[in-house]
């Protein structure tokens, strides 16, 4: 199999951190993989480990045409992993060094077992929805990615009065929110930037998209989950007659006079899952569901 990997490109990443995505290559070519990474990725890491994942890798400035791209690090470097693989159809696998670790679900300890199972096409893929953001302005591609696998969001551009933001569902008003800002999330995003605003959890393959006011401005104001078949039409009022749009953390500011739709892409990243582990293991493992903190308390 050939495989590509990608991991956090952030300076100040631990040596802890290195040598696992030095232990990730190391145990895909023991498997018989054959590995690229990309050479802005290789040149970032430290001068020792270059040397040993150098005699493991063929770099590249380009995905290549491989089987499976491999994620290595936290939710933030899936979520960039999934923008380069964009709608090239190749299922990706996430493996977990970061922190809490919805998307890069994958323990490191359980990396050699997982690559034993893909090499034995021993393994599942699923489908997740991404969300397409369009607005009366061009968005360049080198510029920004207009598509989320996580959310879009709404957002207030400084400490400044709260935003209207005008909602219409299929060209059907919905309402008014008066708020800081508004998150329309996609199944997997529901356990991102929606839930920590009290957004419902939703199974990764629920057909639906998810809408959440941030502190909005009325204690009637709830999430709202609606068919992932919905275009969603947003018009924005701010004082400052300018807000951000961000698309999985990457934000742009914008004129106050720019419309924006969001809707479900036509094309859906395939992420790659271990066979006999559930989202709600994860559920149970990620979020502590179900624990009893006075029983660690004895």
């Amino acid at each position: 199999m050939k495989f590509a990997l990608f991991g956090s490109m952030f300076p100040d990443r631990t040596a802890k951190a290195e040598e696992q995505i030095f232990g990730v290559c190391d145990a895909i070519k023991r498997y018989g993989g054959e590995l690229y990474l990309p050479e802005n990725f290789f040149l970032s890491l430290t001068g020792h480990i270059q040397q040993k994942v150098g005699l493991l890798c063929e770099l590249v400035e380009t995905l290549p045409d491989v089987d499976m791209v491999v994620s290595v690090g936290g939710d933030g470097t899936f979520l960039r992993t999934a923008t380069t693989v964009g709608d090239s159809g190749i299922p990706v696998l996430g493996i977990n060094t970061g922190r809490l670790g919805f998307l890069a679900a994958i323990n490191y300890a359980d990396v050699e077992e997982t690559l034993q199972e893909v090499m034995k096409n021993a393994y599942k893929v699923q489908d997740r929805t991404l969300l397409k953001l369009t607005t009366d302005e061009t968005f360049p591609p080198e510029y920004f990615n207009n598509h989320a696998l996580n959310e879009v969001a709404l957002l207030k551009q400084d400490t400044a009065s709260m935003l209207s933001i005008h909602a219409y569902i299929n060209n059907d008003y919905l309402t008014s929110y008066q708020a800081d800002g508004l998150v329309i999330s996609t199944p997997t995003g529901s356990t991102a930037y929606s839930l920590s605003i009290g957004g419902s959890i939703l199974s990764p393959t629920t057909p639906s998209i998810i809408l959440s006011a941030i502190a909005p401005h009325n204690l009637t104001s709830r999430s709202l989950v609606v068919d992932d078949s919905s275009i969603i039409s947003l018009k924005v009022e701010s004082r400052s007659h300018t807000f951000l749009v961000s698309v999985d953390g990457q934000s742009r500011v914008l004129d106050e006079i720019v419309n924006i739709q969001v809707r479900k892409a036509d094309y859906t990243l395939r992420v790659v899952k271990r066979i006999g582990h559930t989202f709600y293991e994860t559920l149970r493992d990620k979020l502590m569901w179900g624990a009893d903190v006075r029983k660690e308390q004895k």
